[in-house]
């Protein structure tokens, strides 16, 4: 959802760098956009960066359940993130951070030997991590 407002912020930003450019005898920048995007700016560090995609399920039950399921599970495959949450009565372990169906699939398809009952799930995922260059890194 916040992601929208980035591209109006970068449309304003390259007009007032634009701008700043055309004034080369001065030194100093001026802001002349809406004051609205120096406030997302800097508010943007510290916003949660949350997108819509798929988590693999492996375990529902209780707490101690969970905290064990999910310890052995990162042990197993410590380069795939486990989620412990709670839904009324019980703990959850989702795991993985997939955009799309067919890598949840692929996922569920790689998990099931370990956990039979395991199925896809929507859930807000964790946006990859970027490697310097921009890309996002290779699970």
């Amino acid at each position: 959802m916040r992601v929208r407002h980035l591209l109006p912020l970068l449309v304003l930003l390259h007009a007032a760098a634009l701008h700043g450019q055309s004034n080369a005898d001065s030194s100093a920048v001026r802001w002349l956009g809406d004051a609205r995007a120096l406030e997302f700016m800097a508010a943007y560090p510290t916003m949660d960066r949350v997108i819509e995609g798929y988590r693999v399920q492996i375990h529902l039950g209780s707490k101690t359940e969970a905290v064990k399921v999910r310890q052995a599970f990162l042990q197993r495959h410590p380069d795939v993130p486990a989620y412990l949450s709670y839904l009324a009565p019980n703990f959850r372990i989702r795991v993985g951070d997939l955009r799309d169906r067919v890598e949840a699939e692929r996922l569920r398809q790689e998990l099931r030997p370990e956990f039979p009952g395991c199925y896809v799930v929507q859930d807000q995922i964790e946006p990859p991590a970027l490697t310097k260059a921009g890309v996002p890194s290779a699970p």
